[in-house]
């Protein structure tokens, strides 16, 4: 009866899915980004001595081109108004205004100019607009009686020309009073302000450089023997100049990451940097160039800083590397893996690294040192009798053993270092006066193995027990084996994949503690089976862990059905910009479950479609997302075919769930302030629990007839100054909130004209 039901459950579901899949039909073919692409290196046509600054506030720059944001570019610059509003903001071009657009959050009130060579100009966080446009504001506004409007304009509505006026700084939108500017390509692709020859300044001030990153990348790969990321100790040394002291030991392959910040002449506010190059031996190896940026995938920002850096509070820093296909358009070479360092690019042994981090203006600081870039020494084991070799080949350059020794019942270890000759193949140990071995083997550029471990004697005794846990990477899984004495024997590991089987050979990273990786069949979804067989103390012990790896890979389509086919996802051969392993988290509180799809830090391409079944009567229950842009609805109860809500993720992984929202918004702190000449000056207060304000549906109306106040969603405030006095005697006031899942809020209060 189970599995009647949940046939059931699947074939409800593939009827839904063939309708999201017509649906997803109908979007452009967008063949998936390709670091390899040329169409991506589309020159930039357009006179950038043909634009004006842009606003007489001042020439403060206080963020500059593709800064971090959380889940996007800065895709402009910010100017400084000093914190003041109403300054005049000109057309930086002749052209004519294209678009105009109101948002109560965002870039809040926002003209896009479009220019005489198919380039935009746009202007945010406006307090107000010229005189016809503001009028044609107030139309738009009124004849759809809300306070967001996005306006389509003709060429011959609202015709400029360089330096008229056509609006005023504020602060509409998110953030202090500023002026937002952004120039962008004929695809809407952000280019740098600052190439305009117009915006250049006196600057004689060098970038600060604050740290630097390493970090491995792939199967097998380490820094400085580890596998996590290393940020090495940098020491100002001169003017722009900073040295990495020690030599930084990679084996496999790995990538730089940098933060850096500038700061001009005259201003008290960090910036980023222009370019970046990276030197290897003298040569250029990677640059990056911030001219341009894509604001269609302003999301893959997290392709370029590193995110999990910048969350545990690290540093802001810069990947100088690619390890995905993108649609980014600064770097060079644009190849895959470009910047990556790693044997197929660069000989094996010692090499000077330069990273040099330019500013808009040339000034320029570099961070100096050296790096090893070698395979890990390896050797063996080989007795005869009362003899015990270590034994390596001559091409592994091996200049050092270190041998520690101690006996079966003391936990402390003897050290000695041999050193080797340069033709040697092998050093005998005598076997005797020890029970336990470990040797480390260090070749001639400080490079170290992994230990291994001899035992002429075996600890005996209980063996307690084994513990086998499996870390997720982007593209394979690390597994760690941990017991709580000497593993006495090589350990075995056995992964089961469906209908496959292999065997993992695992290395000691101490003698209680082993490690290795493998990348999971892209082809299989569901559960892996882990089994560990380990020699402890003498006793053969197994342990056993399974987890559930979803693949979604690149360059094909498919459905995973999750959870007894009460989730489904659903993705095309454009969803993901490489492949991914998927691990799925379920949670529940009450009535509302919720799915936590991991690796949080992935970025998404054109995205992947989400159902999820809800229990009940979707009536006040929505389907949301939660990832670095925080809570968002992805689709209502109202939106329900058959009790399944669904929509699509399309920036990163994160939480997704039916969660219920019953709770209507609150509206506080009214005020009406004693009218002049019968203009009254209505502000009220307006918050929601969880799903979010409806907007378009925040209304106000005064003796029933709409009135639009302007809408402040960053301090959720609301303001009405009336433009024509009202009559004397008493009105009535009217103010109605609705939250996305359609909960209400509606309060009336009477008022006096005199």
């Amino acid at each position: 009866m189970k599995h009647s039901r949940f046939i059931l459950c699947v074939l409800t579901f593939l009827i839904v899915f063939i309708g999201l899949s017509l649906t997803l039909a109908t979007r452009p073919e967008i063949p998936p980004p390709t670091s390899t692409s040329t169409a991506s290196d589309e020159s930039l046509n357009t006179d950038f001595s043909d634009y004006i600054w842009p606003t007489d506030a001042g020439r403060i720059v206080t963020s500059t081109f593709a800064e971090y944001r959380r889940i996007h570019f800065h895709g402009g610059i910010d100017i400084s108004t000093g914190n003041q509003t109403g300054y005049k903001v000109f057309a930086a071009r002749d052209g004519y205004i294209s678009r105009i657009r109101v948002s109560p959050t965002g870039y809040g009130k926002m003209l896009y100019l479009r220019d005489k060579d198919g380039y935009f100009t746009t202007y945010a966080h406006l307090s107000a607009f010229n005189a016809e446009i503001e009028a044609r504001v107030r139309r738009e506004q009124n004849t759809l009686e809300r306070y967001p409007i996005d306006i389509e304009c003709g060429t011959g509505e609202f015709p400029v020309k360089k330096g008229d006026i056509i609006a005023y700084t504020g602060d509409t939108g998110v953030g202090s009073p500023h002026l937002h500017f952004e120039i962008r390509d004929t695809n809407l692709d952000f280019v740098n302000p600052m190439l305009c020859k117009e915006f250049s300044r006196t600057d004689r001030i060098r970038p600060t450089v604050r740290k630097i990153a390493v970090r491995p990348l792939g199967e097998n790969s380490t820094v400085d023997g580890e596998t996590n990321v290393k940020l090495p100790t940098i020491r100002f040394r001169s003017s722009g100049v900073y040295e990495v002291s020690k030599p930084i030991q990679i084996t496999g392959s790995a990538g730089f990451a940098i933060d850096v910040r500038d700061q001009s002449e005259g201003s008290r506010f960090r910036h980023g940097v222009y370019t970046h190059e990276i030197h290897i031996d003298d040569q250029v190896f990677y640059t990056v160039r911030l001219h341009r940026a894509p604001s269609g995938h302003a999301h893959q920002s997290g392709l370029y800083y590193d995110w999990e850096l910048v969350d545990a509070g690290k540093g802001r820093f810069q990947k100088l590397y690619v390890d995905s296909a993108n649609d980014l358009l600064f770097y060079s070479p644009r190849e895959e893996s470009a910047g990556i360092l790693r044997l197929s690019k660069l000989s094996e042994g010692l090499h000077s690294f330069s990273i040099v981090s330019s500013d808009q203006n040339g000034n320029s600081s570099e961070v100096k040192g050296s790096l090893v870039l070698n395979h890990p020494p390896k050797f063996n084991f080989k007795r005869d009798g009362e003899k015990l070799e270590i034994a390596f080949p001559n091409e592994q350059n091996i200049s050092k053993i270190h041998v520690y020794t101690r006996s079966t019942q003391s936990s402390k270890w003897a050290s000695r270092i041999i050193r080797v000759g340069k033709d040697e193949q092998s050093h005998e140990i005598p076997a005797k006066g020890f029970e336990i071995l470990k040797v480390i083997a260090e070749n001639s550029w400080g490079s170290k193995s992994l230990p291994s471990f001899y035992f002429l004697k075996k600890p005996t005794g209980e063996a307690g027990t084994l513990k086998l846990i499996h870390e997720i990477e982007p593209e394979f899984v690390r597994v760690h084996l941990r017991s709580e004495g000497p593993i006495t024997a090589d350990p075995i590991l056995k992964i089961y994949e469906g209908t496959v089987q292999r065997t993992l050979s695992l290395k000691a990273v101490d003698i209680d503690h082993y490690v290795g990786t493998f990348r999971p069949i892209e082809t299989f979804a569901g559960t892996r089976r882990l089994i560990a067989e380990a020699e402890v103390r003498g006793n053969m012990l197994r342990e056993i862990d399974e987890f559930d790896l979803y693949p979604i890979p690149r360059h094909k389509s498919g459905i995973l059905v999750l959870d007894n086919g009460n989730v489904l996802l659903s993705y095309d051969s454009s969803s993901v910009l490489k492949t991914i392993f998927m691990e799925v988290e379920k949670q529940e509180d009450g009535s509302d479950v919720s799915y936590l799809l991991k690796p949080e830090y992935t970025v998404l391409n054109q995205g992947i479609t989400v159902a999820v079944r809800t229990d009940g009567s979707p009536r006040k229950r929505g389907l949301f997302l939660h990832n670095r842009r925080g809570w968002e609805m992805l689709a209502s109860g109202d939106d329900a075919l058959d009790g399944i809500l669904s929509g699509l993720v399309t920036q990163t992984l994160g939480e997704v769930g039916i969660f219920t929202d019953s709770i209507p918004p609150a509206i506080s702190r009214v005020e009406i302030r004693q009218p002049r000449k019968g203009v009254p000056d209505i502000s009220f207060r307006f918050s929601d629990d969880f799903s979010g304000i409806e907007y378009d549906e925040l209304k106000m109306y005064i003796d029933g007839e709409v009135a639009i106040p302007e809408i402040d969603g960053e301090h959720r405030r609301a303001r009405y100054h009336a433009t024509d006095p009202l009559t004397q005697g008493s009105h009535l006031l009217t103010i109605r909130v609705k939250d996305k899942l359609g909960n209400t809020a509606e309060i009336e209060r009477r008022f006096s004209v005199r």
